[in-house]
């Protein structure tokens, strides 16, 4: 008990007391500026926005000329297209950053390709894969897979290939086979890389959802955030900024309890 209470005071209560001073200030700033309304909302203004359009149901249009889909709507398309991407993006990545790891060949003729897309802006191809795949979920998917794919190939190419020479050592001299190498090895000595990875991923997949629903979407956040900015309904705009900001905390949590739990042998999981 006394171990969580220091985990709390240390590292959860310091940013949880800098929010609430940055949220005072906001509210009079813009009270005691008489800032409007259109231009910049208080947070009490925005909270009450979001409470209302959550209490309006699954299908309340959220703006209006809307389509019927309410805000809890819009976020669980926005989480569906994000998860979905960072699934697929982070075992492409795991799955050619295991190969590339092994293979010198495999890295030399892969790597390019991967530098090449990762160098060409995700808005400047997302157009594409609307093309293909239409306004729904699956171009949006892709792109958040694309967002997610690179963090994750590098981190498993590093873990795959960091390992401790004398352990390794110490597993030829046993006569260990190649795979008992690694998956009792490099395997173990890649989790703690991938869970890194994993966690940047969560926001970059939220990005890569945000990116492809902005270029062409009929239903999401960033479709609701975009149509009430355009109609200058900006504590909308703001719930729209508040949900994505929990779905992204709530994702980051969900990895960090998983990570705590598959890694409660590494020393990063050891509170002192």
């Amino acid at each position: 008990m006394r171990s969580l209470q220091r985990v709390f005071v240390n590292e959860a209560l310091p940013p949880l007391i800098a929010f609430i001073v940055l949220i005072l200030l906001w509210e009079g700033v813009v009270r005691g500026l008489g800032i409007p309304i259109y231009l910049l909302p208080a947070p009490s203004a925005s909270i009450e926005t979001l409470f209302r359009l959550l209490s309006a149901g699954w299908t309340e249009p959220t703006y209006v000329g809307g389509p019927p889909t309410g805000i809890m709507r819009d976020a669980y398309v926005t989480l569906t297209e994000a998860v979905v991407g960072l699934v697929a993006g982070s075992i492409t990545g795991l799955a050619l950053g295991t190969l590339m790891a092994h293979s010198r060949f495999a890295e030399q003729s892969i790597y390019p390709v991967v530098a090449a897309l990762r160098a060409t802006p995700i808005i400047a191809i997302a157009p594409i894969f609307i093309i293909w795949f239409g306004v729904g979920v699956a171009p949006k998917a892709v792109v958040a897979a694309i967002s997610t794919f690179f963090p994750m190939l590098v981190n498993s190419v590093v873990g795959m290939r960091s390992i401790d020479p004398q352990t390794l050592e110490f597993f030829q001299s046993v006569r260990a086979s190649t795979r008992e190498i690694f998956w009792n090895l490099r395997v173990p000595n890649t989790l703690p890389y991938f869970f890194t990875g994993l966690r940047l991923c969560v926001s970059l997949a939220l990005i890569g959802a945000m990116v492809g629903e902005l270029v062409g979407s009929r239903e999401g956040l960033g479709h609701m955030m975009i149509a009430t900015a355009v109609q200058l309904r900006t504590t909308e705009t703001f719930s729209g900024i508040v949900v994505l900001s929990a779905i992204g905390i709530t994702l980051t949590a969900i990895v960090q309890v998983v990570q705590a739990r598959v890694l409660s042998w590494h020393e990063s999981e050891r509170v002192s």
